[in-house]
């Protein structure tokens, strides 16, 4: 009697774990950011901007994989579905690193954590300290940057930048108000080495 009752509890138990709830788990979205193809009509850049970029600097909570939303100017929520694809600091030099490429015709450059290259103009340094989406529907990027001759003699003072936009709606345009606003400071940056 015990071993049919002992057999008959390890069958309900056997065929009770073989039902498996469904899952509720929802599998994130990866964005990755690009670079902005600039007007082919606009004349590039003839001087030597050869560049070497620093490591790009980011607040300790822009470095989670996860995008930001900031529903108050002191708080911040992570949103769970909407992930980068890359790690936020490199998608960021890679991106400013071509922008700037693109509108120059002298394409020297190289990008830490690479050994910087020989004979480069500019060594550039740029700390965020803020790239998010924001209440109302608007993204925000803050930045601060600087440029050092290449031989440590002239040195640029360091710039702000600062860009907000306001979006229409989806990721997708999210995604593309953050590519407009690395594309602008592209431009700020060697405007301003222009004039040194």
């Amino acid at each position: 009697m015990k071993k049919t009752y002992l057999v008959l509890t390890l069958t309900v138990f056997a065929l009770a774990s073989c039902i498996i709830p469904e899952s509720n788990h929802v599998e994130p979205d990866f964005y990755l950011l690009s670079n902005t193809v600039q007007d082919q009509n606009q004349s590039k850049f003839n001087e030597d901007h050869s560049f070497y970029l620093r490591e790009i600097e980011l607040p300790e909570y822009l470095k989670d994989s996860r995008l930001v939303l900031r529903p108050t100017p002191h708080t911040i929520k992570f949103r769970e579905l909407d992930r980068w694809g890359e790690p936020l600091e490199d998608g960021i030099a890679r991106v400013l690193a071509m922008n700037l490429q693109d509108q120059f015709n002298n394409s020297r450059y190289s990008i830490f954590p690479n050994r910087r290259k020989e004979g480069l103009r500019w060594d550039l340094a740029v700390s965020f300290s803020s790239f998010e989406r924001i209440v109302n529907d608007r993204v925000s990027i803050s930045a601060k940057w600087s440029a050092r001759a290449g031989d440590g003699t002239t040195k640029s003072d360091s710039f702000s930048f600062e860009y907000v936009l306001p979006l229409p709606g989806d990721e997708s345009e999210e995604l593309k108000a953050y590519n407009l606003a690395l594309y602008s400071l592209s431009k700020n940056i060697l405007e301003e080495l222009s004039t040194n």
